[in-house]
């Protein structure tokens, strides 16, 4: 158990963990919601003969009110789930030493967490070009609004997950250089110009 801590506790691995959990998590209730949106009164298919045989489907102004009720349900079921995960893995009180980034060494929980939601926010068109292309190109395809949910979404979030991953190692490897040059810099102050 205590290498699992120390492997979680480094900060690059809780992120992407935590991510993907809230990605889970969210798209579970979000594909739980998009399934009851279609159950319960909210499925527009096209029942109609003459329509089946001259349109998708679904039409473009279903496909359209479908993704964008599942924007925003997913939204709110993933931000809210990953604030609480990143509050466990990195500010909740503890015993167990923590391997902390120069980077995030001074961050409080509000400011760390937001941090990463604004990075994931600067990556969020592509998660949402992926995911409602995946989906409304399924949903035309006669998936199920909860397959081409899961799809869609699943794809967006392993994409920008890879994304996230190596901005933040960028970030990482940067804050350890200045850290590095900072105490250099100390041990071996530059000489001083001399005045002319």
């Amino acid at each position: 158990m205590t290498w699992f801590m120390r492997w979680y506790g480094r900060r690059i691995v809780n992120v992407n963990v935590n991510i993907l959990v809230a990605g889970a998590l969210a798209l579970a209730i979000t594909v739980g919601v998009m399934h009851l949106f279609q159950e319960y009164g909210l499925d527009w298919r096209i029942h109609d003969e003459l329509a089946e045989k001259l349109g998708p489907r679904w039409t473009l102004k279903q496909t359209a009110i479908i993704s964008v009720v599942t924007i925003v349900v997913d939204l709110i079921a993933d931000v809210a789930v990953y604030y609480l995960l990143h509050w466990l893995a990195n500010h909740l009180p503890r015993k167990l030493p923590r391997i902390i980034e120069p980077a995030y060494a001074n961050l409080s929980f509000v400011k760390d967490a937001t941090i990463v939601q604004a990075q994931r926010m600067v990556l969020s068109p592509v998660l949402y070009v992926i995911a409602v292309g995946l989906q409304w190109i399924m949903l035309h395809k006669d998936a199920s609004v909860g397959v081409a949910t899961a799809v869609g979404y699943g794809t967006g979030i392993l994409t920008t997950r890879t994304l996230h991953t190596t901005w933040m190692l960028w970030v990482e490897r940067r804050a350890r250089q200045d850290a590095a040059k900072a105490v250099e810099d100390r041990a071996h102050p530059p000489a001083a110009e001399p005045r002319d």
